[in-house]
């Protein structure tokens, strides 16, 4: 699944990476599930359908990809289960389809680093694990890369430090930025904490068209409500605040909002609902 169009002088494309499943009370928090099953119905181990969609970039100066998806080939085949992820359903393969070579890719952008969204940023070698696009560089935050590596029992289980983010520090590809930089002319990133500390989105401006790739902000279309929360996010105060922050902005504005996990859509525009809520635009 991929949809593509103009941006300005630029080209995006948002597709998806796989899916996967997690359990749905865990994706909405405190709302009851007689409410969030209504939205997006579980299996019989509670589990919701999840999308992992990336977005590829395609400037005049660099080709960029955000996200990288659940690297669901490196998993055990005990994780392969627990969160139903496809090993045949990778980043790599979805870029080829899509008509982009692995060796294309100049920056690779994560929003964070937990495994469903940097899993696919390094591959199996053989030997252990190497970058999966060998001309890219890796940006993330360096909070991030920081808590990553220095994570508690809370916060652990949310990296796969030895496989997915150490291998790209051995090769020297990894650019630690901190707060809001331009890493391309028209691609940005910017602070959207709540997720975890150091969380960031990522803004593509060319001509008078904005896309925003929100990340775990707002994970799904269906999380634009004020209080539809992740019990997954570390500080959800900040999540509450910084969610409707940018939902406004982006409406105001009529940006093109990515949703990392939404199983329907990828991207789309949004104006305000009820209740300081906001919804999907038809178009």
């Amino acid at each position: 699944m991929f949809e593509r169009r103009r941006v300005g002088e630029f080209e995006v494309t948002a597709f998806s990476a796989g899916t996967s499943r997690l359990d749905g009370g865990a994706m909405f928090g405190v709302v009851p599930k007689t409410i969030w099953s209504e939205l997006l119905p579980p299996d019989s181990d509670n589990r919701i359908q999840l999308g992992l969609t990336c977005l590829l970039i395609k400037s005049p100066e660099a080709t960029i990809l955000v996200e990288t998806g659940i690297g669901a080939a490196k998993l055990p085949e005990a994780y392969q289960e627990i969160f139903a992820a496809d090993p045949s359903e990778r980043v790599v393969n979805s870029l080829r389809e899509i008509g982009t070579e692995l060796e294309e890719i100049d920056r690779v952008i994560l929003t964070h680093l937990h495994m469903d969204h940097a899993g696919g940023a390094t591959v199996a070698d053989g030997e252990g694990y190497s970058p999966a696009f060998p001309s890219a560089r890796y940006t993330a935050q360096r909070q991030e890369w920081e808590d990553a590596l220095g994570a508690d029992r809370q916060s652990v289980r949310g990296y796969h430090a030895e496989t997915d983010l150490l291998p790209l520090e051995r090769a020297g590809v990894l650019d630690l930025v901190e707060g809001d930089v331009e890493v391309s002319p028209g691609v940005e990133v910017f602070l959207t904490p709540g997720h975890t500390a150091a969380h960031q989105s990522v803004l593509v401006r060319s001509g008078r068209e904005t896309v925003c790739f929100v990340g775990d902000l707002v994970p799904t279309a269906h999380h634009m409500h004020p209080v539809y929360i992740m019990a997954f996010d570390l500080y959800p105060r900040d999540t509450f605040r910084v969610r409707q922050e940018v939902l406004k902005r982006a409406a105001s504005e009529n940006w093109l909002m990515v949703w990392p996990h939404d199983p329907e859509r990828l991207w789309g525009r949004i104006e305000a609902a009820k209740r300081g809520s906001y919804k999907v635009r038809e178009e």
